[in-house]
Formats: structure tokens, C-alpha cells, sequence
């Protein structure tokens, strides 16, 4: 089963209408700034359909955006052109790509990394965040606490949103374990409804690998990172605990 195909990602900003990128953007300029790194140009790695990207431009960052899925990078151009915005946008597998370019700051947000099921996936990622650094430079992302995970499984959700056009989208999401591989295969399916009538019905099944701090850690330094923190999204002032779902991790080059 495809992941983020042409009907899902045409649902994608519907879905998440309620998620506050704007606070996520203030985060990373926090993070930026604790962490004396000042980037001109930032590398968004699996930036979907670009959310981060233009609100980033607007604040007067360089911005180029990858992503493995063509549908979200359509979605994600649409939107930077309708706002007169110039970003850059890129399609690749961020375990395989090699831009050959070097940025100020690189971020993979949304748990991007968290798509990155295998060790050797992971790394690879990371090895290329790092590899696209300039010195001093950071690599932020969030991804999914293994301990909380354990303790707070996930559930079976229904949401319903009303969509722009009148209709309604029903996501029922199922998760499921396996708990050898560190993921959770998370099953969506959702539904446009028009006047009572399923007019659209799509399947996708999302592998999400949660981490544990040590884990991370162990990897990011063998890939080369001078230091390395976490933070519970998105509160840089706060420990990590072992209830935080989500958890940011800054490395630093």
C-alpha cells in the first residue's frame, strides 16, 4: 500500500487544519537562537506539502524542500507560488540523497524520521542532515518517544473535518504493533462524504518506528554530531520525560 498517494495528500492540509506550524516556526528560530546557529538557508527533509517552508521564506530564510512523495511536492509548489514565495523543492529519499550543497540550519519535522523504519535508513538521514551542514550548524527533528509510546499505546480515533469545498472527511485511524521492529503501522482510511454520500475512499498504512533517547543518541553521534539534546515538542525550556509522546532533538554539527 503507497503511502501519502494522490487522494491522501489532496486531504493532507484538511486533515492537519488544526496543527500550529506558526508556533513550531517560533520553536525552530528559538532553537536557532540558543543554539548560535543564525541560517540564511534551511533544509526541510520530507517537507510535505510545505507548510513550514513558507512561513520559514516569509521570515527571510533560503528555504529547499524534499520530499519522496511527488503528490505533496505538487501541493507543496501550488501553495509557494499562490503566495509568491520562492522555495525551492526537491524530489528524493532523504536516506538516499546527496544535494552536494551545505545549509545554515536542516529540519525534518511532522516525525518525518520516524518513516525511516530501518537502522540503516535512520542513519543514512542522519549522515546526510549532518553532511549538509555548515559548521555550527543544527539538525532539529521530532519524532516519537519509545517509553511514552509503551505506556500510552495508541488507540483507535475517528476524526471528522469539514472540508473547504462543503463536504466531510472521515479518518478512522488503527494502529498496530510490532513491537520487535520498534513500529506502529498506523491504518488510516478516510472518507469524503457529500449529503450523506461516500464519494471518495482511500486506504493507506503509515509504519511509524518510535525511538528511545539512547537510541538516537548512539546514532547521531556515530554519524558525527558534536552534541546532542531533547526537549518534549515543541518547549525548549523543559526536560524530556517518559510520559512526552513527541520528543525534539537538536544536534549539533
Amino acid at each position: 500500500m503507497s503511502v501519502f498517494n494522490k487522494t491522501y495528500a489532496g486531504f493532507y492540509d484538511s486533515l492537519y487544519g488544526d496543527k500550529d506550524y506558526k508556533a513550531e516556526c517560533a520553536f525552530l528560530e528559538k532553537i536557532f537562537k540558543k543554539y548560535k546557529a543564525v541560517p540564511r538557508s534551511i533544509l526541510d527533509l520530507g517537507c510535505g506539502t510545505g507548510a513550514h517552508d513558507v512561513l520559514l521564506t516569509r521570515k527571510g530564510y533560503k528555504v529547499t524542500g524534499v520530499d519522496r512523495s511527488a503528490h505533496m511536492l505538487s501541493l507543496a509548489r501550488e501553495k509557494a507560488a499562490e503566495l509568491g514565495l520562492s522555495v525551492e523543492y526537491l524530489l528524493g529519499d532523504i536516506s538516499r540523497l546527496n544535494l552536494k550543497r551545505k545549509f545554515g540550519a536542516v529540519i525534518s519535522m511532522f516525525a518525518v524520521m520516524g518513516y525511516q523504519t530501518t537502522n540503516e535508513a535512520f542513519s543514512a538521514a542522519c549522515k546526510l542532515a549532518r553532511q549538509s551542514l555548515k559548521p555550527g550548524g543544527v539538525f532539529i527533528f521530532d519524532c516519537w518517544n519509545g517509553f511514552a509510546v509503551l505506556q500510552d499505546k495508541p488507540t483507535i480515533k475517528i476524526k471528522k473535518i469539514p472540508a473547504p469545498d462543503g463536504s466531510q472527511l472521515i479518518r478512522h485511524t488503527t494502529p498496530e504493533f510490532d513491537f520487535m521492529r520498534h513500529l506502529v503501522h498506523i491504518n488510516f482510511r478516510t472518507q469524503k462524504v457529500v449529503r450523506g454520500k461516500i464519494i471518495e475512499d482511500v486506504k493507506e498504512s503509515h509504519p511509524m518506528r518510535f525511538f528511545f533517547p539512547q537510541e538516537i543518541k548512539y546514532f547521531l553521534e556515530s554519524a558525527g554530531y558534536k552534541k546532542v539534546d531533547f526537549y518534549p515538542c515543541f518547549d525548549h525550556g523543559k526536560a524530556l520525560t517518559e510520559n512526552t509522546w513527541n520528543m525534539v532533538i537538536v544536534a549539533k554539527n
